[in-house]
């Protein structure tokens, strides 16, 4: 089985990123011969053709920390298990998912997806994040995420 975890740096010890997209790494752990593939997160395109690519590479069940309904339903629709790990960092969530107390997701966590912030917003665009661990952000605009 390989499990994908969203992490913030491309080791096992590494905490599972606040948001899916925008994830640094994605970590693959292959519970077959315990070995690790850890890769930079390019983004995603409309279709987020990543996801797909991951399940058709046999990547079952997906670690993050929180997810949009597009790619929920992508990943869903390819029969993947997608877990909620906040606050865990990679290697706590596999010993979670391995025996089972990790709790599968139902619905997505985010009401949209988030837009990516690495192109120029037109002005009077304004879409809302909804950070769920109490950060606000007034306008959604002028803060950058560093990878």
């Amino acid at each position: 089985m390989k499990i994908m975890f969203a992490t913030d740096e491309n080791i096992m010890d590494s905490k599972i990123a606040k948001r899916f997209g925008h994830a640094a790494f994605y970590v693959i752990y292959n519970t077959e011969d315990s070995s690790i593939d850890a890769r930079v997160n390019k983004g995603h395109d409309d279709n987020h053709s990543s996801l797909v690519d991951l399940m058709n590479e046999g990547v079952t069940d997906f670690v993050i920390g929180n997810i949009g309904p597009q790619a929920f339903e992508v990943l869903k629709n390819g029969n993947a298990k997608i877990y909620l790990a906040r606050k865990f960092n990679a290697n706590e969530a596999l010993e979670k998912v391995l025996d089972k107390t990790l709790n599968e997701l139902e619905k997505p966590t985010l009401k949209r997806s988030i837009e990516p912030h690495d192109h120029d917003h037109e002005h009077g665009h304004n879409h809302d994040h909804d950070h769920g661990d109490g950060h606000h952000h007034n306008g959604g605009h002028g803060h950058k995420h560093n990878h």
